[in-house]
């Protein structure tokens, strides 16, 4: 509620009463009543700090029934009345406010803001013109009648009004551009021209005045004079920014896109632009010229990259021009590293390089990036997934679980479970890798926990389980589910003939072996081998030591394999210790 308490206090001005304004109580007021509405107006103030704005109107309309004459709890009714919308008591009670203090700016300014709220510009004015009178420091109130006076269309009091303006606090650039903009519009491009002319005479150094006559040639149409006043003032200073932007817009408004590129691409590699401007305009005259020139917009955007100064604001932009025209990752990358390298804490860029190196499967990038997000976002466990995953992939096996651990234990509280259960199932895999077939397992626990739908945990609990004729029922199960979800997916098809190869069920075994291979495609020396092992329990063993040969020539080198197609005879495995 505390935007209602801002609004209503700044309903009818922009600064409201000094705290320490005093209650104007009639004199005519008993002291004890005097002291009361004193007490009650500053409860009403106390509400209003704690935004109960029905209990605070309630008792400043208590103030105003004790004292009808205090300009203060009047004031401050008023800001409530036009906040219920009763206009017309609002109105009289600001006249009533005005009236009695003349010379206060702040009750006169509320009417006012009455008035233009209304649309009555003109009672506006009167207002302000009737204080001038009454005050001692007119700039404020000048500057108030110069808007008003333009809004209402009287350009010559305007005119008037800044020209005393300029007598109280000298010369200055905004009233000459204001007078030239008001001659304009009364019709009289003479006197437009006279104003700036009479600066250019009085302060013939101040180069800017002659780029402002050429503005003004602009708008007044003549575009010879214009460039006339431009190149007197570029054979002076060639580096002066507000003329080569006009040019460069005058350019541009006739069409001459030729040489508005060459006035304006000599604006933005001027060292003296600030970056915020340097970036505005890059960003237009990548708007009008890429859908007309876009080999010549992408060359001066390299140019701009490569200079020396706002190196931060410039490649930031090229890297999002580089986007917007799909250029390839290896030309976004070397920019975004140069960004990184100037603002290192920019998330949002280094993620970009980590999703650039997944993309290229390249571990080394991929570790460096993930480890340079990590201070930024210590409880993203997704930054972890991939940091440990690379170093899996750089043979860093037992620090990948470390990593996959610190992820974990740090992980945001709203972390997704899926995700969870897939760090844990990387853990679960790397352990069965360093032959920790105890903690692999309790990995994968962990991981169903989170996920009891993880196809690849179950599919590796079973296939583990099966290999060492452990809980084969469970893995049975747990085979099952990943058959229900991926009923074509070949490695969960190949565990589960083999779990019901080890519970004996050898032609259930046999019918999912060759659903296996009616997929098609090359299969692994794996695949073959089982279902070797599956055709000889099943009594062919011709078809058998043809599967036995192939998983030999698919790359498997075993002596049991050897001797399964020496002898013609199935031998099982050894036990895994």
């Amino acid at each position: 509620m505390r935007y209602l308490k801002i609004l209503i206090m700044a309903m009818l001005l922009s600064v409201c009463l000094p705290a320490a304004a005093q209650m104007q109580c009639g004199t005519t007021d008993s002291v004890a009543r005097a002291r009361a509405v004193e007490y009650y107006y500053l409860q009403a103030r106390s509400y209003m700090e704690q935004d109960s704005i029905d209990r605070c109107f309630e008792i400043l309309e208590h103030c105003h029934a004790l004292d009808s004459s205090s300009l203060t709890v009047m004031y401050d009714l008023s800001s409530l009345y036009y906040f219920f919308k009763k206009d017309s008591v609002v109105h009289d009670m600001l006249k009533r406010i005005v009236s009695a203090d003349h010379s206060n700016v702040y009750y006169s300014r509320a009417l006012v803001n009455y008035y233009v709220n209304v649309g009555n510009i003109d009672a506006a004015i009167k207002v302000y013109e009737t204080l001038l009178d009454k005050v001692h420091s007119k700039s404020e109130i000048y500057m108030y009648l110069f808007s008003l006076y333009s809004e209402a269309g009287q350009y010559e009091k305007a005119i008037d009004v800044l020209n005393k303006l300029e007598r109280i606090e000298g010369p200055n650039e905004d009233f000459i551009v204001n007078k030239v903009r008001l001659y304009m519009q009364l019709g009289d491009s003479a006197k437009a021209v006279a104003v700036v002319s009479d600066m250019i005479e009085e302060y013939p150094y101040e180069l800017r005045y002659l780029t402002l006559l050429g503005n003004t040639y602009v708008a007044l149409g003549n575009r010879d004079k214009a460039l006339e006043a431009y190149e007197k003032v570029l054979a002076v200073n060639p580096d002066d920014l507000y003329t080569l932007a006009s040019l460069s817009e005058l350019y541009l408004n006739y069409g001459n896109d030729s040489l508005y590129c060459d006035n304006i691409e000599h604006f933005l590699k001027c060292e003296a632009l600030d970056a915020q401007s340097r970036v505005n305009t890059l960003l237009q005259y990548i708007e009008i010229m890429h859908p007309k020139d876009s080999a010549r917009v992408t060359g001066f955007m390299r140019e701009m990259y490569n200079l020396p100064y706002d190196e931060l604001d410039v490649a930031t932009l090229y890297s999002h021009y580089l986007t917007f025209i799909k250029a390839p990752s290896d030309t976004i990358a070397p920019v975004l590293e140069k960004i990184v390298s100037l603002e290192p804490d920019n998330l949002t860029v280094i993620i970009r390089l980590l999703e650039y190196a997944i993309e290229k499967e390249d571990m080394e990038a991929i570790f460096k990036y993930s480890d340079n997000a990590q201070p930024y976002c210590p409880d993203k466990l997704e930054i972890y997934y991939y940091k440990g995953l690379a170093s899996y992939m750089l043979d860093r096996k037992a620090e990948s679980i470390e990593i996959y651990k610190e992820g974990l234990e740090k992980r945001a509280d709203d972390t997704e479970p899926k995700l969870v259960s897939a760090v844990y199932a990387l853990i679960g895999d790397t352990y069965h890798d360093l032959n920790m077939m105890d903690k692999c397992m309790e990995a994968y626990d962990s991981a169903l926990v989170y996920d009891n739908a993880n196809v690849g945990v179950l599919n590796n609990y079973a296939y583990f389980l099966a290999l060492d004729n452990k809980e084969l029922n469970r893995a049975l199960e747990m085979s099952q589910a990943t058959i229900s979800m991926t009923p074509d997916d070949p490695t969960c098809i190949d565990t589960y003939a083999w779990v019901l190869f080890k519970l004996g069920r050898y032609e259930e075994a046999k019918a999912y072996a060759e659903k296996l291979l009616s997929i098609g495609g090359e299969q692994s020396s794996v695949v073959y081998h089982h279902c070797g092992d599956i055709y000889a329990k099943c009594g062919n063993m011709e078809q058998a030591v043809n599967y036995w040969i192939m998983a030999r020539d698919a790359g498997e080198k075993s002596k049991i394999l050897d001797k399964k197609i020496k002898k013609r005879k199935y031998y099982a495995e050894a036990k895994r210790k």
